[in-house]
């Protein structure tokens, strides 16, 4: 049975009511997120663009039907919308935010909710979409403005011709064995080191994001751990969201497609050193000092790019994280 005539009925429902208080639907900015069938912003009045991710799901109930969520979805910015329509043609839209979860049956890594036909009036007491739930969206919004924003980028290439040459000059002064490095730890110790918020850095109001952009040409995996069952996880302590971007296509332009979608993040960490980026980066519209920039400090190193940006050494988080202690460095 083809049900994508009932995906698509239920998501413009969902879109015109949200419309109705107020709010924008940006669907091309769902495909890196878990979870997202399109994402919602407030009408734009400032230079910095806070998202909510929603999640749709469209169900004609004739007994009974089930919906299923996966956990790693369910955040503080995430939505449920379900669009149920019965036998008689009469249209229901319930919201869900992850508060609301203890009403579904948890089982492994998936929430499930069974919906009858008697059970549609209950729901309806407490989760219809309504001016309420619109006020409450808008109150996520009001404490995602409250927080931070880190983008960590990453040039796959760059890093491994990093991690190679790092692990080659201090293996010459040390001459020993190193720890391998997972791709974890390596994130941990670059926001320890190159975190720019230092001691007002609260974990609980920074939203911090990593996007490492992976050539399938190249042998990145050869130099770095890195979770091969998921392309997206999370570390803890500060807590950190990693998406892994396998690309054919020129590294460079994905990041610099990046860079652009997040340039008004509070601070964005580029892990990268090719004079490719060097024309991008001089005409980027931001203020300067949101963006440190982490070479390779090698004399004589091919294609070095200059820009107006700070700049890092990131052979010293490559240092941490091969287990060397700060002293050594």
């Amino acid at each position: 049975m083809d049900t994508k005539p009932r995906e698509m009925l239920g998501l413009y429902y969902i879109k015109s009511d949200l419309l109705k208080y107020g709010f924008e639907m940006h669907s091309e900015l769902s495909y890196d997120v878990n979870g997202a069938d399109f994402m919602i912003t407030q009408k734009i009045d400032s230079n910095k663009l806070h998202f909510i991710t929603v999640q749709s799901k469209s169900r004609t109930i004739k007994r009974s039907t089930n919906i299923r969520i996966p956990k790693k979805y369910v955040t503080k910015n995430f939505v449920l919308f379900i669009y149920l329509i019965d036998e008689q043609k009469n249209e229901n839209l319930f919201c869900f935010f992850d508060t609301d979860f203890d009403i579904f049956k948890e089982k492994d890594s998936e929430y499930t909710l069974g919906v009858t036909q008697s059970k549609i009036q209950s729901l309806k007491e407490e989760y219809s979409f309504d001016q309420k739930k619109a006020l409450r969206i808008n109150g996520i919004f009001d404490e995602l403005k409250k927080k931070k924003y880190t983008t960590i980028i990453i040039d796959g290439i760059f890093l491994e011709e990093a991690l190679r040459e790092t692990k080659k000059i201090y293996t010459e002064i040390w001459n020993r064995k190193f720890e391998e490095i997972t791709l974890k730890d390596l994130v941990d110790k670059i926001i320890l080191r190159f975190n720019r918020f230092g001691d007002n850095f609260n974990a609980e109001n920074t939203n911090i994001n990593c996007y490492v952009y992976i050539s399938k040409h190249h042998g990145l995996e050869d130099h770095i751990i890195i979770k091969d069952d998921d392309d997206n996880f999370e570390t803890s302590e500060p807590s950190t969201n990693i998406f892994i971007n396998h690309t054919k296509k020129l590294v460079a332009f994905e990041v610099m497609e990046n860079i652009d979608r997040f340039k008004q993040s509070d601070n964005i960490i580029l892990i990268a050193n090719d004079i490719i980026y060097e024309h991008f980066l001089e005409n980027l519209d931001v203020d300067t000092k949101s963006i440190i920039v982490a070479r390779l400090k090698i004399d004589e190193r091919p294609n070095e790019m200059y820009v107006k940006y700070r700049w890092q050494d990131i052979s010293y988080p490559i240092g941490l994280a091969l287990g060397l202690k700060s002293f050594e460095l």
